[in-house]
């Protein structure tokens, strides 16, 4: 989404357009393929209000869990208690969602631009320069929704997003299955306002989650594209491949966070077999998150690698057999050369062989590893230190 019009930098990192409005700087004849759907409009409101974003998000969500636990205090019914960690986050982590959106397309927009040098596009557009609308349109895709396809999955998303959690948590001591039960259980106000006001907000809640998911898709699936189609191979230059790593671990780990967060605020979730089964279903999404739009690219590595390392043998045979000709015919002569050669090939040979083939810098990895399982290893080691001491 856009990007503070403070920074010049971060100014140039994703230019807007509707396609009756010709992008300026990025290309001859670029027109956005697309308008913008209700969500990028959205952050980009929030990106042009005063002051930083991370600021607006937080006001955004403190906003939204101030009016739920108001409207909830107004029925009488309702006092703070255990479950208030609960509450705020239920009402207020859709300012998390959308904070993550507009962080991701600004890291979608500086990975982009980090990429270029190794992007490949077609004869045309290398005619282009540097300013190549092919690169324009994918970068515009690549931080920027269809509208149509977001109105459809924030509808019917929502709702289904909605109706899973509602059907697999709730608590067994609140009798047979009632939603207006489960929901007292944890806390909320069982009076009719009350109950529909925290309904419509779960709900809208889940709608944009959905626009996540989709968003999320809709990226790495873009990103798997380029380093597929779009990507000049160089094994000695291997930086410029790193770019997307980030954003996909950054991806990866607001998933984590936002799993993590529901747990944190609601410790008694981890006695549900299906909030549980939750938290391995995303766990799983977020590895997958990770690795899928990178497996392309690696793929395409491992096959250029072999490549090199085969044309690096097909040579050293061939300096072999002369050296094996020089020896029977006894012309001993020159030999410091073949010598040389020799080492050279063997030096490059060992010089590939210790080239990576996954595009990412191993402290990334460790990052996204270190934030999948330290949490949960913390919790076993609670769960374990409880079963022991009782």
């Amino acid at each position: 989404m856009g990007v503070r019009r403070s920074s010049t930098t971060a100014s140039r990192a994703r230019p807007l357009a509707t396609p009756e409005t010709p992008l300026k700087g990025v290309g001859p004849a670029f027109v956005a393929p697309y308008s913008p759907s209700w969500l990028d409009r959205l952050t980009q409101a929030i990106d042009r209000a005063p002051g930083p974003a991370w600021l607006a998000f937080l006001a955004l969500g403190a906003t939204g869990a101030i009016l739920q636990i108001g409207v909830q205090q107004l029925t009488g019914d309702y006092r703070l208690g255990p479950f208030l960690p609960l509450h705020i986050w239920m009402t207020g982590n859709f300012a998390y969602l959308l904070a993550m959106i507009f962080y991701l397309d600004r890291s979608a927009s500086t990975a982009i631009d980090a990429f270029r040098p190794v992007l490949q596009t077609s004869p045309s557009e290398g005619r282009a320069g540097r300013g190549g609308t092919e690169y324009a349109e994918l970068r515009y895709r690549l931080t920027t929704l269809p509208p149509r396809a977001t109105a459809w999955i924030t509808v019917v998303g929502g709702f289904v997003l909605a109706a899973v959690p509602m059907l697999l948590i709730r608590n067994p001591a609140s009798g047979p299955y009632s939603l207006a039960r489960t929901m007292a259980a944890f806390g909320l106000s069982a009076a009719p306002v009350a109950f529909v006001t925290a309904l419509t907000q779960f709900v809208l809640t889940q709608a944009v989650a959905a626009a996540v998911v989709y968003h999320t898709i809709h990226q790495l699936r873009l990103i798997h594209h380029i380093y597929v189609h779009h990507t000049r191979l160089d094994l000695y230059r291997l930086q410029p491949l790193y770019a997307f790593s980030v954003l996909a671990a950054l991806t990866a780990g607001g998933f984590l966070l936002y799993t993590y967060a529901w747990f944190a605020t609601a410790p008694a979730l981890l006695d549900q077999p299906g909030s549980l089964g939750l938290a391995v279903f995303f766990a799983g999404i977020a590895v997958i998150t990770f690795a899928w739009p990178l497996w392309g690219i690696h793929r395409r590595l491992v096959q250029e690698k072999r490549r090199l390392l085969g044309e690096s043998s097909a040579r050293f045979e061939a300096t072999v057999a002369q050296l094996h000709r020089r020896v029977d015919r006894q012309r001993l002569t020159q030999m410091d050369d073949l010598n040389k050669t020799l080492a050279s090939l063997e030096i490059e040979q060992a010089a590939l062989r210790r080239i990576p083939t996954w595009p990412w810098e191993p402290g990334t990895l460790r990052g996204v590893i270190a934030a999948l399982v330290l949490p949960i290893l913390i919790w076993l080691i609670q769960y374990l230190l409880q079963r022991l001491l009782g």
